[in-house]
């Protein structure tokens, strides 16, 4: 009897052993299972935005259909839209830009097309922003001028350097000469639109600065510091209207990164005027905290920016200020042309980290703008 009694709980104890193993083994089954999903699922989330070429050969309802979210997403060219080469030089590509108005910068941006400067012609370059389930197209033409043609810049570019845009039904309390009225500001940019000047991209303006590229005589670029409200409010429909492109140097902590997202133009790129250098601080120029900041602080800072507008391509000092640690912060961080508040026109050879402006003064008038461009 207890033989018997002892096979069993023998049997018993062999049984509840045998199941725990099947547990165990089922177990570490369903956790491989699991982890091979999590993997595919990484997989699936990193491949997610992979822009396909067939996408380039979608119209804009297609695009819509196949991605349902794109009117979440712009994309502008930086520059201008038709960009000019002269033959036999090098073409330098001058990029596009994409915002989400829930996200903010995308960098997603893929380019299609090719340029032979050998053979004067118009070609086509295309790109495809794409994020999530939102994507956006832009075409920009390339036209390839002879070289007895084309009519270059040896003069230098003129940037210009605007701030404060305002309404005579919205004018401040106070005025100096950096806020300039909306409609001053629509005859300076009707009168670029009728007298053809062309807008290089700062890749443009970088390589001319290296002699390796020309840019037609009439050329000039706009620049808007500070991201203020009256800029956002009357200067970008003023922009839109002309299809003049322009650059916002927007400061991360005032708003920079709702700016990037509520404020989106096709016309207006926007680049780094520092993340929150742009208060007192330091002991030199207009007394910016750059000239307290070490190297390493500055180009933490100036990260920061360049991720919330999603470009390096140009950055502002903040009241113009400079320091060496500046610069080469600015040269560290890979950015392509960084502006002072200095006067004068950008010239061949200029040190690309410490560029001048022209500051457009509000009470100049036409001829006066007319003047300092020329």
């Amino acid at each position: 009897m207890k033989s018997r009694y002892a096979k069993r709980m023998i049997l018993l104890v062999a049984l509840v052993a045998i199941l725990f193993i099947l547990v165990f083994a089922l177990s570490k089954v369903q956790k491989s299972v699991h982890r091979a999903k999590t993997d595919d699922n990484k997989q699936s989330l990193a491949t997610s935005n992979n822009i396909d070429d067939s996408d380039f050969k979608l119209n804009d309802k297609k695009l819509l259909k196949k991605y349902p979210e794109s009117a979440h997403l712009l994309i502008g060219l930086k520059g201008s839209k038709v960009t000019l080469v002269k033959e036999g030089e090098d073409y330098v590509e001058p990029g596009a830009y994409a915002l989400d108005d829930r996200t903010g910068a995308v960098t997603n941006i893929k380019i299609k097309g090719s340029v032979d400067t050998s053979n004067p012609r118009e070609y086509r370059i295309e790109y495809i922003a794409k994020s999530d389930r939102a994507a956006s197209k832009a075409t920009r033409t390339v036209k390839v001028v002879k070289a007895d043609k084309f009519d270059a810049n040896d003069r230098g570019i003129p940037v210009l350097m605007y701030h404060y845009v305002f309404s005579g039904n919205d004018a401040p309390s106070k005025l100096d000469s950096n806020y300039i009225l909306d409609s001053d500001l629509e005859k300076q940019l009707k009168w670029l639109k009728d007298n053809n000047y062309y807008y290089p991209s700062f890749a443009e303006l970088s390589a001319y600065i290296d002699g390796k590229h020309s840019l037609p005589k009439k050329s000039v670029i706009l620049t808007f510091d500070d991201g203020q409200v009256g800029f956002l409010n009357y200067g970008i429909p003023l922009l839109n209207k002309y299809k003049i492109p322009a650059t916002g140097f927007l400061i991360g902590t005032r708003y920079g990164p709702d700016i990037v997202k509520a404020d989106r133009s096709k016309y207006v790129c926007y680049q780094s005027h520092s993340y929150d250098m742009h208060r007192a601080g330091g002991n030199i120029g207009h007394g910016g905290r750059i000239s307290a900041m070490s190297l390493g602080e500055i180009e933490e800072d100036l990260n920061m920016a360049i991720s919330m507008v999603g470009n390096k391509d140009a950055f502002a000092y903040p009241y113009g200020d400079v320091t060496e640690d500046g610069k080469k912060a600015v040269e560290n961080c890979g950015i392509s042309c960084a502006f002072t508040t200095q006067y004068g026109k950008v010239e061949k050879g200029d040190d690309k980290t410490a560029l001048p402006r022209i500051r457009v003064l509000g009470q100049a008038g036409l001829e006066g703008f007319i003047s300092s461009i020329k």
